[in-house]
């Protein structure tokens, strides 16, 4: 897998739902050798906090982490990469109509066992709220809602909306909320922009 650095914000997060946002950290998925852009657990963090799923402590936390055990932050950096590689087989699967493979489910659950054992049930207010564990590493906290999301997705998420962008070498997953259900790329200022841009030049081109 090749590092692509890239510098993230919340205008990135078009997928709709967390774990598909998490999938769209590479792309060039279909061609064997996708680009990551995530690079390590800082490139994680980084990411996790534009997608708001890491507060201001939390990266305090993590900061502290990388610095005491860096080993132990890139064994979770590996749990995330190899998790990222099952979300995307078992989305990408469901968006173009193939079959979803029954050990990807598992890894997912597997998955969902662990990040359940980092958290415990609060009160807040008038009802109730998951809480991460204090002692719970900053990734892990990530990762758990990564998997709710994902989870979440699978069983109660618009996947007859669920799509691929068009554009190319891009393949970011993302779902489709329009209200005509006819959209076409991850945004329309990047790929779709380019696709206009395309369409343009050959038009231009043939018309010589």
């Amino acid at each position: 897998m090749r590092f692509s650095p890239y510098a993230w914000s919340d205008k990135d997060m078009i997928g709709g739902n967390a774990a598909l946002d998490f999938v769209n950290t590479a792309s060039e998925w279909a061609g064997g050798d996708p680009a990551d852009r995530l690079g390590g657990p800082e490139g994680f963090g980084a990411w996790a906090q534009a997608a708001g799923l890491l507060e201001t402590e939390d990266m305090a936390l993590l900061e502290k982490e990388l610095a005491e055990e860096p080993e132990k932050a890139a064994a979770l950096f590996d749990d995330a990469v190899s998790l990222r590689a099952t979300l995307w087989r078992i989305f990408n699967a469901v968006a173009t109509g193939g079959e979803v493979a029954e050990e990807d489910l598992e890894t997912l659950d597997r998955g969902k066992v662990r990040a359940a054992s980092q958290c415990r049930i609060v009160r807040e207010g008038d009802g109730f709220r998951r809480r991460c564990r204090d002692e719970a590493p900053a990734l892990e906290r990530a990762l758990r809602l990564i998997i709710e999301a994902a989870e979440d997705l699978l069983l109660d998420g618009r996947l007859d909306r669920l799509h691929a962008c068009g554009g190319d070498n891009c393949e970011w997953l993302f779902v489709d909320l329009s209200k005509n259900g006819r959209r076409r790329w991850c945004s329309m200022a990047t790929c779709g922009n380019d696709a206009k841009v395309k369409k343009f030049r050959k038009r231009k081109k043939k018309a010589a």
